[in-house]
Formats: C-alpha cells, sequence, structure tokens
C-alpha cells in the first residue's frame, strides 16, 4: 500500500511539474486578457452549496458537486446518491457569465462511489468580424463533461481521480478542445478531515492559431471539521481553512469557511477568500443560506468583491438537490 501511495504521489507530482513548465511564458489566448487566464472557467464552481463557505472544498463534506471539489469526500458519505443543478450569474460587473451546472454522486459499492458533472459557461454577446467590414453576433461559450471515481483506501484514507472533455468557443478559427484530469485524497478522522487536490491537469487549449493555451493548473490543501451539540445532537458547526496556488500565475490564495446548521433543515454559511486580483484570483466575502426537507434541498450564495469595482462583487449562485 505504501509502494502505491508513493508512486501516485510521484505521478501527480510529475504531471503538476510538467503543467508549470507548458503554462509558463504562455502568450494571452484570443478574448482573453493573460494566460493565466486561458481555461479560467474550469475554476468557476457554482456548488451553490460550497460557495457559500468560499469554496473551501479540499477538506469538505461531500456535497452533489464534488467532482469539482474533492471527490475522494464521497467515499465517506452516507449518502447512497446526491445530486443537484445551480445557476450562477459570475462577475456581473465584468464578464456577466450564465453559468449552469449539473452533477451528482452515487455508491455502487460500500468503499466505491462514482460521480458526474456538466457546466456550461456562457459569456455576454460580442461583435466579431473575419473581413474587418462585416460584423456579426457572436456569443463565447464553454463546456465541461466529467467523470469520477473515489475509493475508500483504509476506513481513514480515501483517494478519487476524474477525467474531463473541455470545449472552448471564443470565435476564433475553430473550437478549442482539451482533456483534463483531477486527483484527490483525504483522511478522514473523528475529528477532522484532511484533503488535497490536484486539478486541471491535461493537455492544452488551441483556437486554430499557431500557440496553445495551457489550462489552470492548481493545488489545494485544507483542513476541515464538523462539531454537533446540544438536545440530540440538532446543532452543527463547520469550519475549514484551505491554501493552494496556481501554476500558470505562480500565485498563492488562500479560504476560511463556516457554516452552522440546524437539525439538518436549516443552514448558514460564510467565508473570506485571499487573492490577488493581478493575478486573476479575486479577493472577496461569501454568504450563503440553505433549507433542506425530505431529501431535497435548496441553496444561495452570493460573493462581496473587497475592492473598488472588484468584477466579482455581486456572484451569485442557486441550486436545488436531492439525495438520499
Amino acid at each position: 500500500m505504501k509502494k502505491i501511495l508513493f508512486i501516485a504521489s510521484v505521478a501527480v507530482m510529475t504531471a503538476l511539474t510538467a503543467s508549470q513548465a507548458i503554462a509558463q511564458d504562455q502568450p494571452a489566448a484570443p478574448g482573453i486578457s493573460n494566460a493565466s487566464s486561458a481555461g479560467y472557467f474550469l475554476d468557476v464552481n457554482m456548488d451553490s452549496h460550497l460557495m457559500g463557505m468560499a469554496n473551501t472544498g479540499a477538506a469538505m463534506y461531500a456535497t452533489a458537486f464534488s467532482i469539482w471539489n474533492n471527490m475522494a469526500s464521497t467515499a465517506f458519505s452516507e449518502n447512497k446518491m446526491d445530486v443537484g443543478v445551480s445557476y450562477g450569474l459570475w462577475q456581473p460587473n465584468g464578464i456577466k457569465g450564465n453559468v449552469i451546472s449539473a452533477a451528482g454522486y452515487g455508491r455502487v459499492h460500500e468503499r466505491i462511489t462514482i460521480a458526474a458533472g456538466i457546466k456550461y459557461f456562457g459569456e455576454q454577446p460580442i461583435s466579431k468580424t473575419t473581413d474587418g467590414l462585416n460584423y456579426e453576433s457572436f456569443t463565447p461559450m464553454h463546456l465541461s463533461a466529467g467523470v469520477g471515481i473515489g475509493v475508500k483506501i483504509l476506513p481513514i484514507l480515501s483517494a478519487s481521480a476524474n477525467v474531463h472533455y473541455i470545449m472552448s468557443d471564443l470565435g476564433g478559427p475553430k473550437k478549442a478542445n482539451a482533456v483534463s484530469a483531477d486527483f484527490g485524497a483525504m483522511v478522514h478522522l473523528k475529528f477532522m478531515n484532511i484533503g488535497v487536490t490536484a486539478s486541471n491537469i491535461g493537455s492544452q487549449l488551441n483556437y486554430g492559431g499557431i500557440d496553445s493555451y495551457g489550462l489552470p493548473t492548481n493545488l489545494k490543501v485544507g483542513v476541515g471539521t464538523t462539531q454537533k451539540f446540544g438536545s440530540e445532537d440538532k446543532h452543527s458547526v463547520t469550519a475549514n481553512l484551505q491554501g493552494g496556488m496556481t501554476f500558470a500565475s505562480t500565485a498563492f490564495f488562500g479560504e476560511v469557511g463556516a457554516e452552522y446548521m440546524y437539525n439538518d433543515l436549516f443552514r448558514v454559511s460564510a467565508g473570506y477568500r485571499y487573492g490577488d486580483n493581478k493575478k486573476d484570483i479575486p479577493q472577496y466575502v461569501s454568504v450563503g443560506l440553505g433549507f433542506k426537507f425530505v431529501g431535497i434541498s435548496i441553496n444561495a450564495a452570493y460573493l462581496i468583491g473587497l475592492e473598488a469595482d472588484s468584477p466579482i462583487g455581486n456572484t451569485f449562485s442557486v441550486g436545488v438537490g436531492y439525495s438520499f
């Protein structure tokens, strides 16, 4: 087992190193401000539950959208199935992206879960021309669809792997296509979770020109805890702390999130993200609200930018899900 874990760790770090080398000195993609933004939509996670906690997903317990958080968490879930859909408006002060997501996971064995997810990201219409004289309206759009697996290796240790097909259309000579993979691991203890993820490791995007553009590969490490208290454990508090880095822009970020839940029926959450706007990692405060009854959940989240005219301000997501 130690040899397997060692080989897996070496493979992930080798892939990350290769992705970092590819990402360096990338030119800007057409319609994109800089290389670190190529494939930026892959990191737009409209999990309405987790967004209210600043997307602190590396060590979070499983949600319907865990395929974009840490798929390894689903191996410890008590649910047999969890599915959800969400709609969100991303950066209404900037890109104004409409994001529709659907995802879920199910248990196929006492130690194994599988998941699937699809995400559509549509930007605002623009005018484009091929001859400099005639213009037509065009809507840039991006699509990501993937499947994943989570495996409980030991009573306290799980691992996961996802693979995604990516399509991006910016109105260039052709649509760009790529394939990416994510890897995750989680240590699940009675009093806390420790999680690590490596995401967006894969091929490059090419829009028909000479240049190709690397994906926004990133690494995240987090710790989290859920503590229950009160009569019949009706009250619970979850707190997550997460840090990471993006390889394309060699930028670091950190997030903290917290949630209070009453009797698995009502929850409120908040979070904070530290980042660098100059490297496309905006800082924000998040708030969230959720209700759950007979397995049906309704969640909403809202982001507040911390800098004047921050494009991330007023971003929101709403979603509905079902689990049993």
